[in-house]
């Protein structure tokens, strides 16, 4: 059950292990449901799932499982009940009369409602609903270099009535680039800073990959969600423990609990445990914390058939329930959307 309230900030940014404790027990999702959008001839990916107009919808990238891997679109299911989806059609697709963004365009919904408890509702700006997307000009999976694009429309669920902005808002290419994020962008979600703690309107986390082949998480800020500029020097979260065999920190999804506790969930990539989603806690959006104990989503050690991967999450809270949506991979070709929940 979700709904928690505690009054425990620190004046030194961060969270006590007893705070993350607590969204840890929040966040638990033990009982594993198994696919919720898989296809015979696509590999599912990174879901993003909102309400909207009194349903549920999800938007999710799918690349062919063929040998040539034709780059990611973008797609759109809908569920009554968050338990059961159809499948309604892409949303996203790629257009050879464009350049930088013809042959990989994978969507994110952006300005969803972040309140645990919220479900995610869709939210507008400047009367338009928004979607940022990794942008490629190569066919093939996650082929260097990626951009970040950002798409806006009058009705969310209709394919032609997305816009697509002429020119990337961040390339590993941009003038302000850090330095470990210099090959790729990927996955980006975008919020509203309320408060601005950051000075702007509009939030941006995201992965990059780097000359070292990893990927961290890094932050950008707009006031008007078309042009972004970088924030700070540094990746906001990166690997804590040292391990030298943690290669991917990434796919943020972010949620804020009743204190104001910004949660962001993500996935991590490691030589001893795998793909798994963990989270990390701030009350300002620029010092995290990381929850280093148990995954809130985890391969299942018994049975690799159901997910040798468990990673790339989306969390929906909704009527005192947690669903865990993520990405499952399988010792086969299965690779689909699945779902845990806590009850």
């Amino acid at each position: 059950m979700i709904g928690f309230n505690y009054q425990n900030r620190r004046a030194d940014k961060t969270v006590t292990p007893e705070r993350m404790a607590q969204v840890r027990a929040m966040l638990d999702t033990p009982v594993k449901r198994g696919a919720v959008m898989e296809f015979d001839d696509l590999c599912t990916d990174c879901p993003g799932v909102f309400r909207y107009g009194g349903k549920w919808y999800m938007v999710f990238i799918a690349i062919s499982k063929d040998t040539d891997r034709s780059g990611y679109e973008t797609h759109l299911a809908e569920s009554e009940d968050l338990l059961h989806w159809t499948y309604r059609g892409t949303l996203l697709r790629r257009d050879e009369k464009r350049v930088w963004d013809a042959r990989q365009i994978a969507g994110y919904p952006a300005l969803y409602d972040i309140s645990v408890g919220g479900g995610c509702a869709l939210g507008k700006y400047a009367g338009r609903y928004w979607l940022t997307y990794l942008a490629g000009a190569s066919d093939g999976y996650e082929p260097d270099p990626l951009l970040m694009g950002i798409a806006s429309a009058a009705d969310p669920l209709d394919a032609d009535s997305y816009a697509r902005r002429g020119e990337p808002i961040l390339t590993p290419h941009d003038a302000d680039v850090r330095f470990f994020e210099t090959k790729t962008l990927y996955k980006s979600t975008v919020i509203r800073d309320e408060e601005r703690l950051t000075g702007h309107d509009f939030v941006m986390f995201y992965n990059a990959k780097g000359y070292d082949g990893r990927e961290r998480i890094y932050m950008a800020v707009s006031d008007d969600m078309d042009r972004w500029i970088r924030y700070g020097d540094r990746p906001i979260v990166d690997d804590v423990t040292g391990d030298p065999g943690c290669r991917i920190t990434a796919d943020p999804m972010l949620l804020r609990d009743g204190d104001g506790l910004y949660i962001m969930n993500i996935m991590k990539y490691n030589d001893t445990r795998s793909a798994f989603d963990t989270f990390a806690c701030s009350y300002d959006l620029i010092h995290w914390t990381e929850w280093l104990g148990e995954p809130t989503a985890a391969p299942s050690k018994d049975d690799p058939e159901q997910d040798l991967y468990a990673h790339k999450p989306w969390i929906v809270t909704w009527e005192g329930h947690v669903y865990h949506f993520y990405c499952a991979c399988t010792t086969g070709d299965r690779r689909y959307i699945a779902l845990a929940t806590d009850f």
